[in-house]
């Protein structure tokens, strides 16, 4: 599955629009924001901050808050903590970030997402399904650092089937159960030929190769803006 055939087949055209559809109109920032200002709990987040960035008052930030049932926020006396382990459901992967250490759940698209607003780095280790091989992925936000084994990729599910999900990271939304239990890393292309049997419509992408996805670009450059992050060097790769 090289970068070229993926560059030659118009139906990845189609697909990748689909997906920037859905981060434009689906896809709410504000629990990521929430993860970036408190560095995936490292600290808390005054809930005043908050209502300055999304441009809300202060009560409408902490209800946004609080309505991510993951990664485990909780709203007290002006301040806003995320912890992953108040998540009642048992992790998929195990993160580390500096030094400390903790388990998630969620899709492997998910880390995609977070991964660019933590600081220093986000290690990422997981299990593939199919074969059993320990996966071990490093990321800064500005790029992939380190990925093993060599061959791992990550599944993207249909825009389609993503949207189907209802209440998207709201305490009644049974995403994890159901589509997030079924996109997890795995440790090659031929290893997640199943997953694709399973998905029509789904696609596997080489993890560098996923980090260089337009979506991906512009979701970095979207929170950036919003949060006024560091400034990352630009990719390199060839858009698609």
């Amino acid at each position: 599955m090289s970068k070229l055939a993926h560059d030659n087949d118009a139906s990845l055209a189609d697909f990748m629009a689909g997906w920037k559809r859905h981060h434009q109109y689906s896809l709410m920032p504000e629990g990521f924001a929430v993860i970036a200002l408190t560095n995936f709990g490292e600290r808390p987040l005054p809930s005043a901050r908050l209502a300055e960035i999304l441009g809300r008052p202060v009560s409408e930030a902490e209800t946004v808050a609080r309505q991510w049932a993951w990664p485990g926020p909780q709203v007290e006396n002006g301040l806003i903590t995320i912890n992953p382990e108040r998540v009642l459901l048992a992790p998929r992967r195990q993160l580390q970030i500096g030094d400390r250490r903790f388990g998630v759940t969620g899709c492997a698209p998910d880390v995609f997402l977070y991964a660019p607003l933590v600081r220093p780095s986000l290690q990422v280790e997981e299990t593939c399904p199919a074969t059993g091989t320990p996966i071990r992925l490093l990321f800064t936000p500005s790029r992939v650092e380190h990925v093993e084994p060599a061959g791992v990729v990550v599944p993207v599910p249909s825009p389609l089937e993503v949207d189907c999900v209802e209440g998207m990271g709201t305490p009644g939304c049974k995403a994890d159960a159901t589509l997030c239990a079924e996109c997890p890393f795995y440790s090659s292309a031929e290893a997640a030929q199943g997953w694709l049997a399973a998905h029509p419509g789904g696609r596997v992408f080489p993890v560098r190769e996923a980090w260089d996805l337009s979506v991906h670009r512009e979701w970095r450059d979207r929170m950036s803006a919003l949060l006024n992050l560091d400034k990352t060097a630009p990719s390199a790769a060839r858009p698609h």
